[in-house]
């Protein structure tokens, strides 16, 4: 479980996050939307620690993670960060085993068991036949599998997204969060940072609305997709289309001389 209480953070002068306390109860695919700049990376780089807040704190299992040393903290939480780049020839395997240095000592070399969970998490990820390729020459979608198969090499419990499908194409988005979602019934925790919310509405259990900086909602996600609330966040008119298994959200904005749809 993750909790946060009372969280503030700024950057010089400038206020990101005032304010947050939120809950996220494992094994879910908790969902984090709102505008550009809301603070939504913000909120994630906290809660990895990347970044500690100015004040408020963050609890994991009920501890302040603080008092968790961050080399074991980096094996209960993982990030995968937006749109990842590496700047320097490497191969896809020798990429994915970085997620394994927490659990190595300095200077030890990988074990067998290490490199049976290495292509492991390159089968779930389906990139195993990449493995021998340079990173640097993957397409964006095979590229993306590869970052989080070296997050899932760290065995973390709770997996930390930030727009995991930004810039990829459908096939790849729904390969992704597929993954995502078997990856919550095989017990981990997703936390993400998403734009699309349509894909937030079909595989998201919980939504949380970030929006200028602060928690605009938190819940359910048929409550967080409301004509009321996406008017107020987003500054667009929706409309909800609905069958027997499924519903489509409707995004739009709407000329007010003519009444016209844009």
């Amino acid at each position: 479980m993750i909790k946060i209480d009372h969280l503030y953070f700024q950057l010089g002068d400038k206020k990101i996050l005032n304010d947050i306390s939120v809950k996220f109860e494992p094994n879910m695919i908790h969902g984090i939307i709102g505008p550009n700049g809301a603070g939504k990376s913000t909120l994630l780089k906290n809660i990895c620690r990347i970044w500690e807040p100015d004040a408020g704190t963050v609890y994991v299992n009920n501890t302040d993670y603080k008092n968790i040393p961050r080399k074991e903290l980096s094996t209960i939480i993982t990030m995968v960060p937006q749109n990842a780049t590496v700047s320097f020839p490497i191969s896809v395997f020798d990429m994915v085993s970085m997620g394994r240095h927490p659990h190595l000592g300095r200077f030890q070399a990988l074990t067998r068991n290490d490199r049976e969970i290495i292509n492991t998490v390159l089968m779930t990820t389906q990139v195993f036949e990449l493995k021998d390729r340079n990173i640097n020459e993957l397409s964006g979608g095979e590229c993306q599998l590869s970052v989080i198969a070296r997050a899932l090499a760290t065995e973390a419990a709770v997996i930390l997204l930030d727009e995991p499908t930004s810039d990829l194409d459908i096939d790849h988005s729904l390969t992704i969060m597929e993954l995502l979602s078997d990856l919550k019934q095989q017990g981990k925790t997703i936390l993400m940072n998403i734009h699309d919310l349509n894909l937030a509405n079909r595989y998201c259990d919980t939504i949380s609305i970030i929006n200028r900086g602060e928690l605009f909602y938190t819940g359910a996600v048929s409550a967080a997709f409301t004509q009321a609330n996406i008017q107020e966040v987003f500054n667009v008119e929706m409309s909800e289309i609905s069958d027997a298994s499924r519903s489509f959200l409707y995004f739009y904005h709407t000329d007010k001389d003519n009444g016209m749809i844009i």
